[in-house]
């Protein structure tokens, strides 16, 4: 029997990585046991409250975690993750995803994971970090160089970054997923096929394409 799947999972600005697997219970099931979705929070407390439709459905699922510095303990913490597939990750996550992506890259010339899913995320535009992103595009359209999906909704108020942040990515390896809602995971029983065809991407992206699910 053909293994699993990892894929590492980093949750949005402020919540955690149980809200997320919340948040992703229809690509879980999706996957099947094709799938192994670790989840992991971010290294520190929330600093101020969650988003307030993170409190509306998930007030009582506390602590809250966010990213900031997250780049910086890199070496001490990523490393334990490697031996993943996958990256999925969801809005700020996205963002950390992205410039772990291109530290490894324009350091190491390797990044621990195979492909990135990119769920609502925007592209990194702090000053500091856009040097690190530059010396990352080495794919000969000048571009992040590793196979991603990215997920975002037309309804979205944050899609134009969304579509920046797909850009970002070579051309060759990159696949869009457009739903018609809004800042969040698309929704089960209107976009199930989306789901099946998201999952199916990211099999075939480390070679496991296993047919109908």
């Amino acid at each position: 029997m053909t293994r699993p799947i990892r894929v590492l999972c980093l949750h949005g600005w402020r919540t955690s990585g149980s809200i997320l697997q919340r948040q992703t219970s229809a690509l879980q099931q999706t996957f099947g046991s094709k799938a192994e979705l670790v989840y992991i929070d971010a290294p520190w407390t929330a600093s101020g409250p969650a988003p307030e439709m993170v409190r509306s459905f998930y007030g009582e699922h506390g602590p809250f975690y966010q990213w900031w510095d997250a780049v910086k303990r890199e070496d001490g913490e990523t490393f334990r993750y490697e031996g993943f597939e996958h990256s999925l990750d969801y809005l700020t996550g996205a963002a950390v995803t992205t410039l772990l992506t291109a530290h490894y890259l324009s350091t190491y010339g390797h990044v621990p994971w195979k492909a990135c899913v990119l769920v609502g995320g925007f592209y990194p535009r702090n000053p500091e970090t856009q040097e690190l992103l530059e010396a990352a595009k080495t794919s000969v359209d000048g571009a992040i160089d590793i196979p991603s999906v990215h997920v975002f909704g037309k309804a979205d108020p944050l899609a134009p970054k969304s579509e920046k942040l797909f850009r970002s990515f070579t051309e060759s390896k990159r696949v869009k997923f457009e739903h018609d809602e809004g800042h969040k995971f698309p929704s089960p029983l209107k976009y199930k096929q989306m789901y099946y065809d998201i999952a199916q991407e990211v099999l075939s992206m480390t070679g496991h394409a296993w047919g109908r699910m």
